[in-house]
């Protein structure tokens, strides 16, 4: 499992499941790890940022298998309306497989930190997620933290983001945790047609648990369930995306047309 100290520093832990974890800690209130889903390897910086940074330093890299995810940070100071003297990073994200190395169609900006996980990998496909909490364009001090799951093809090199599993939430600080987070619950092969069947829960905390050092859970999360099939024309076809509470057999809606968040790289 993921896990990481949002409080000033960094933690890793080995792959188990996927929970808020609450620690008291000597030096804050509430020492908060906070395990988005279970994972094969991670990690996650806070950025130094200034006019002389190393930025070596705020690399992120994640290897596992053939597969490695890599943030490639880019110092900035081009905000019109913090004005120049304001330094930013920049993160591209990469894919290297094998040799070989692909840039991800999208810049994360004004980061002040981020995270990766290699959650999912086999012959075909991985699944990886990317966290990030940005700085917002006008002059407060709250942060948007953003957290998004890809599933890429090995064999056509195509990248699907599914909307849906998406977090995008306002937070004051760098302390704070989102009350949201995903887990891949259970995934499936089928050699017949080459398709997965993927699962994911998508819970949320019921109380304000930085306050209270306890977490309650949804006992039956949102789930969403969908299927891929290699495509040699798309990145996949994506069929019967389906939303409904777990446990339960009632649908609560099915997604549509949602390949526009598929891609291949190049």
């Amino acid at each position: 499992m993921f896990k990481f100290f949002l409080i000033g520093m960094l933690a890793w832990a080995n792959a188990a499941n996927a929970e808020f974890n609450i620690e008291n800690n000597q030096d804050q209130p509430v020492n908060v790890k906070l395990g988005y889903q279970s994972v094969l390897n991670s990690s996650f910086i806070y950025t130094d940022v200034s006019k002389k940074v190393d930025l070596k330093k705020n690399i992120v890299t994640v290897p596992y298998g053939e597969v490695t995810l890599l943030l490639n940070p880019v110092l900035n100071n081009n905000n019109e309306i913090k004005g120049k003297d304001y330094y930013f990073i920049n993160y591209q994200p990469k894919i290297l497989l094998g040799k070989s190395q692909y840039k991800l169609p999208f810049v994360i900006s004004d980061v002040g930190a981020i995270g990766t996980s290699i959650i999912y990998n086999d012959n075909n496909i991985s699944i990886f997620s990317i966290e990030s909490y940005t700085n917002p364009v006008s002059n407060n001090d709250s942060k948007k933290f953003k957290s998004d799951i890809y599933i890429f093809n090995k064999k056509n090199l195509g990248i699907y983001n599914p909307s849906f599993l998406s977090i995008n939430v306002k937070l004051k600080n760098l302390n704070d945790a989102s009350k949201k987070f995903t887990k891949l619950s259970s995934i499936k092969y089928n050699k017949n047609d080459k398709s997965y069947e993927i699962v994911y829960d998508f819970q949320k905390v019921t109380e304000d648990f930085t306050s209270t050092g306890k977490v309650n859970y949804e006992k039956f999360p949102i789930q969403y369930s969908f299927s891929l099939i290699s495509d040699k024309n798309k990145p996949f076809l994506i069929k019967d995306i389906v939303e409904k509470r777990k446990g339960e057999k009632n649908i609560v809606s099915k997604i549509e047309n949602n390949d526009m968040y598929s891609y291949f790289l190049k």
